[in-house]
């Protein structure tokens, strides 16, 4: 568990203020009265008992004698909790051997002529008072009070007690605040892995607090996106259904068109098709761009021998270059495997390959490489073109965008290709940057490495390429 969980916070947190609280507490109380023993000021009425206990005592022993006082001493002690010691006007004890403490108190009310005297050692108050007998005789009266008169704080095993206490208490505070947010992660981490029924409500039980609350905003959220990317994916559905049916019935149309016209109109039949290419071409770049977008399209788990794919991809891509004078030209091939799909990445890697062949120079190559570096593969692929403005660097990955004269739509392209190239990579967990060098621009590819043995899967349906 980490130390610097939400949970651990919590628990900390309480169990320290808990446990301050509680020493705090002790200390108040016991300064308290250490600090203060005037049994009078303290206790209020007290002090008024204490004088009348006085008179009785005194007055039990001078009328009926040692033996009944004993006895009186015995059932104070037992039902009050006091000890009560007589001595004469001279300070001599007449009671059974007396404390230091009832002999000092005696001794200075005998020596400084004072009715009252009292003094406290540690935490117990022994309060002695000087009294006329009925019969005329001066007497000592001291008593030593305990409890529950004198406060001497917890025991130290009752503090640990209480320390103890506000720990497990605090332990499932903090245990029943954050359960709700252990399991609104875990939700919620299934539900970015693609799961859309997962719902935080049936694990938070019968709570009613703000957590739960939050729990069911979420699950409200969950159904939303759930239901927006269902409608998404009839949507692409019938798109597709929709626009490239008719494509194709024109494209049938076209070939019926070209048996029954003359040469003249070959030309204006020429345009049509071309540009019902360009549309079918657009329709699949945008449908594929959306699936990445969505989510919808998934990366089976599947490994790839990234240099054995990149060769092919340039072979292909060598093919359409030489009537452009144009070639792609293999640097180095380092041996790798990825995990994720063939065809996603084939279609990602031609995007950008056939992105720099459009925009090379004439009589020029582009290069392309495969190397690892720490855990990724690394493919760069460099053209001889006319670069991209420093400041729209970060632009070329996004859909529809084109930069300056260079980049027209003109040029072939519709601004899709790095788009796409740009999900699929991401979709594999990986990395793509553009920056400019001498008479270029140079894009850079970082996938994952994978250490699992090669499994044959089924492939993924082909994206199309810009």
């Amino acid at each position: 568990m980490k130390y610097r969980s939400l949970f651990l916070k919590i628990f900390f947190c309480f169990w320290l203020a808990a446990a301050a609280m509680i020493g705090a507490l002790n200390l108040m109380l016991w300064s308290s009265f250490i600090q203060d023993p005037n049994p009078e000021r303290r206790r209020g009425a007290l002090g008024e008992a204490l004088n009348l206990y006085a008179e009785s005592a005194v007055q039990v022993y001078d009328s009926e004698g040692a033996q009944t006082f004993e006895q009186y001493v015995n059932r104070s002690l037992k039902e009050a909790g006091t000890e009560i010691e007589l001595f004469d006007g001279d300070g001599k004890p007449l009671t059974a051997p007396t404390a230091a403490e009832a002999t000092s108190v005696a001794n200075e009310i005998k020596a400084t002529q004072q009715h009252v005297s009292h003094v406290t050692v540690l935490g117990r108050i022994t309060w002695g008072r000087a009294v006329v007998a009925p019969s005329g005789r001066v007497y000592i009266f001291v008593t030593r009070l305990r409890q529950p008169y004198v406060f001497r704080g917890l025991p130290q095993w009752g503090i640990g007690l209480s320390i103890l206490a506000a720990g497990v208490i605090s332990y499932l505070l903090a245990l029943y605040l954050t359960s709700p947010v252990k399991k609104l992660k875990s939700v919620v981490q299934s539900f970015a892995e693609g799961n859309l029924e997962a719902r935080v409500a049936p694990q938070l039980g019968g709570r009613h607090d703000e957590l739960a609350d939050l729990g069911r905003e979420f699950d409200h959220m969950a159904e939303r996106i759930a239901a927006l990317i269902s409608s998404q994916k009839r949507l692409l559905a019938d798109i597709s259904h929709e626009l490239r049916s008719p494509l194709a019935r024109l494209t049938v149309a076209l070939a019926l068109a070209r048996k029954n016209t003359t040469t003249k109109g070959e030309s204006a039949l020429d345009r049509i098709e071309m540009e019902s290419e360009r549309v079918n071409s657009l329709v699949g770049q945008l449908l594929a761009l959306t699936r990445l977008e969505s989510g919808a399209e998934r990366v089976p788990p599947e490994t790839v021998a990234l240099e054995e794919l990149l060769e092919e991809v340039i072979d292909d891509a060598n093919y359409e270059a030489k009537p452009m004078h144009k070639e792609v030209r293999v640097l180095q091939l380092a041996p790798c495997r990825v995990r994720g799909s063939s065809e996603l990445l084939r279609s990602g890697i031609e995007n950008v390959i056939r992105n720099a062949i459009r925009y090379t120079a004439e009589d020029t190559a582009v290069e392309v490489s495969l190397t690892t570096r720490l855990d990724n593969a690394i493919v760069t692929v460099r053209d001889h073109g006319p670069g991209v403005p420093e400041s729209e660097l970060q632009h070329i990955f996004e859909p529809f965008y084109r930069v300056g004269e260079a980049r027209e739509r003109s040029s072939g392209g519709v601004g899709l290709g790095l788009s796409i190239a740009d999900r699929t990579i991401k979709l594999h967990g990986g990395t793509i940057r553009a920056e400019n060098v001498n008479n270029g621009l140079l894009i850079t590819i970082g996938i994952p490495l994978s250490a699992v043995p090669a499994v044959i899967q089924p492939a993924a349906e082909r994206i199309p390429v810009a």
